[in-house]
């Protein structure tokens, strides 16, 4: 079996979840979707990570559809799903929850607090995590509301308990943030919750980010059903 992780922009990898792959000696293939790769087959998939991206979930575009039809028949069968920004995103309106514009971007290292972590275990109550989104997610009927911010009420949530939608990026590197910063800098609109480029770059990424992503990762890992790696 292999973790099949969703890529949508060549400037936005996996990051610490390829790390956490190679460290576990966990099988994974990236489909290159900006690259007009295909979507991997739902009956072939039984852990499935989907990135983030500059594009809106609300855009009509076929692909932003497929997946979520992809997402869709793995929840209903039971399959472990992680998405981060974009693909929490599509992990939230492929359960019917609403996508809207908030009313600022969040853009760089910022606070988050746990809200409940009853499925995933212990949390700290406050985390300082990096984000780059302007849209939002309501939280799925039926999911835990993990984190919120102070201008976005949804930041995380676990649905049955093997479908995690972030908000924002754990799985950032001092590459990876680069790498949008050289890309999507215009994003970066001054507002109250932006920072900076070189704030952004200055900031020391937190070890307890990589601890947290891993152990959510080995979870959503440990439920699925005779894995071997």
């Amino acid at each position: 079996m292999q973790i099949a992780i969703l890529q949508h922009v060549d400037f936005e990898g996996p990051g610490e979840i390829e790390n956490w792959c190679r460290q576990t000696g966990t099988d994974y293939k990236i489909y290159r979707l900006f690259l007009g790769e295909a979507l991997p087959k739902a009956e072939e998939t039984d852990f499935l990570v989907i990135l983030g991206g500059p594009m809106s979930v609300l855009d009509e575009l076929p692909w932003l559809e497929e997946e979520r039809q992809l997402i869709r028949a793995l929840i209903s069968h039971g399959k472990s799903v992680f998405g981060v920004c974009l693909g929490g995103q599509q992990i939230a309106k492929a359960l019917g929850a609403a996508i809207f514009q908030g009313e600022y971007r969040e853009a760089g290292w910022l606070p988050i607090r746990t809200i409940s972590s009853t499925t995933v275990g212990a949390l700290p109550e406050e985390l300082v995590v990096f984000h780059w989104h302007g849209e939002q997610f309501g939280l799925p009927e039926g999911a835990e509301h993990l984190f919120a911010s102070d201008i976005c009420p949804n930041q995380g949530f676990v649905y049955k308990g093997n479908v995690i939608g972030l908000q924002f990026h754990f799985e950032s590197t001092k590459e990876s943030i680069e790498s949008i910063l050289q890309n999507d800098a215009a994003f970066l609109d001054g507002t109250a919750y932006t920072q900076t480029a070189a704030e952004i770059r200055n900031y020391p990424i937190p070890a307890s980010n990589r601890e947290l992503l891993y152990r959510l990762l080995d979870r959503l890992k440990a439920s699925v059903p005779d894995w071997t790696a």
